[in-house]
């Protein structure tokens, strides 16, 4: 292959300095030091799919449409998963520019169920499924020349010994591996995503906050960032052209997270029938899906015309005043801030997202999201969260020039691609590339 495109989903900047810095990571060092590195901005709420199609597309959530795993105004007792055509934005690979270019794409979020593309993709599917690839028959033909595959999916925390849910999540990375150094030899560009430290996070993040002096062994989370490490240098070895390696989401630890539903029942904005769902005729708001950090007013949800589209609407006014007089017990706030969409978001698709967008005061301390969800995903037995801090680091070609760019959003990285590849970067993209 002549370009790799690493996600390392989850790797937190300031760790990952920690580490290269104490001499371990040695091809993060190697890269880091023959190409650039750039701090990246992965605000306003830190997604993994909703920021991949902002990465991917060149266009922010407003103009792709995806504000979490879910759609967030798709009513009923469980919530709808967002697929590949709810991405309005075509991501790069789908772009006439490329059109002659043979990619293999492997895990990235927001791209199941698979679709026609010049060349190979494994889905990322939130449900199990046997028709997670194109062609159909790729992962059949891999497992008839010994190459296992194994989707995120598999492996979900349940509640297990977290030892043993570790090693399986270390398991799946191996197979995910194997299957992008099988098909490397098959593309132009791979882009592949990395989730092994996302995933150990979550639930492993507690063990990063015990002093150094306790630990009997490395902990699970720091051998995910030597697995990645491990991972890019043996891919890179199939590069002949560019690297970029990016994560979408940082990470930090929590003390918990708040159910804003809980505060504006507590306020009286919100009631709840006899089932325990929100009473939308009774209620003025409510929390939306997880990883949104989002609060839908009900009265966008019952078609009362554009009310909730104003920052002028009286319920807007209403539960924002109420979001931001919200406080812990010991008097800290619990947000920082309360931003109608239209501050937050442009575009022809930032209707289908939350009516107000909030920032936690404390990231120890963020927004539960709608708790039917939470409850089933276990966040509440998680120790770890996202932080809207990122990383993007390119190794270019001699002839390219890094431009100098303090933080860089997430919409560089499409046009940056297109640069490395030598092509126009489409009118579409929102951010200017990193090189030149």
């Amino acid at each position: 292959m002549k370009h790799l495109i690493a996600i390392v989903e989850g790797v937190e900047p300031t760790v990952l300095r920690r580490e290269m810095d104490a001499g371990r990571l040695p091809w993060f060092q190697k890269t880091a030091q023959e190409g650039r590195w750039w701090d990246m901005d992965c605000g306003p709420a830190p997604y993994e799919p909703t920021n991949l199609a902002s990465a991917f597309s060149g266009q922010g959530p407003g103009e792709h449409g995806c504000f979490s795993y879910w759609a967030i105004r798709d009513g009923g007792n469980k919530p709808r998963v967002l697929e590949n055509a709810d991405v309005k934005a075509k991501r790069f690979w789908e772009w006439q520019e490329l059109k002659d270019i043979r990619f293999s794409v492997v895990n990235v979020q927001l791209t199941h169920p698979p679709q026609p593309l010049n060349g190979n993709l494994i889905s990322y599917p939130m449900l199990a499924t046997l028709r997670a690839s194109y062609p159909n028959d790729l992962l059949a033909k891999l497992s008839r020349n010994g190459i296992r595959y194994a989707h995120d999916v598999t492996v979900f925390y349940a509640g297990q010994e977290l030892e043993e849910f570790a090693n399986e999540a270390a398991r799946a990375a191996i197979y995910q591996l194997d299957t992008a150094l099988a098909l490397a030899d098959d593309c132009d560009v791979m882009v592949f995503n990395l989730t092994l430290p996302d995933r150990l996070s979550h639930f492993l993040w507690h063990e990063l906050e015990r002093p150094e002096s306790e630990w009997t062994q490395r902990p699970h989370i720091l051998r995910a960032y030597d697995f990645v490490d491990q991972a890019c240098a043996r891919l890179q070895e199939k590069v002949t052209g560019s690297c970029i390696v990016f994560t979408e989401i940082g990470f930090g630890g929590i003390d918990g997270f708040v159910s804003i539903d809980k505060l504006l029942q507590d306020a009286g904005l919100q009631i709840l029938n006899g089932d325990g769902e929100v009473d939308l005729e009774r209620s003025l708001a409510f929390e939306a899906v997880q990883g949104s950090h989002g609060i839908i007013l009900t009265e966008s949800m019952l078609g009362q015309g554009n009310s909730a589209r104003s920052k002028g609407s009286g319920a807007f006014d209403i539960v924002k005043e109420a979001l931001l007089s919200f406080h812990f017990g010991d008097g800290s706030p619990v947000l920082a801030a309360a931003h109608h969409r239209d501050e937050v978001y442009s575009g022809p698709w930032s209707h289908l997202g939350p009516d107000i967008i909030v920032k936690p005061a404390d990231p120890r301390r963020p927004p539960l999201g709608d708790p039917r969800w939470a409850e089933h995903v276990r966040r509440n037995d998680q120790s770890g969260w996202h932080r809207d801090r990122g990383f993007v680091m390119v190794n270019g070609p001699a002839s390219s020039t890094f431009l100098e760019c303090e933080t860089p959003s997430l919409e560089s990285i499409a046009p940056t691609i297109a640069r490395l590849l030598g092509r126009d970067i489409p009118g579409a993209c929102k951010a200017p590339s990193l090189v030149s």
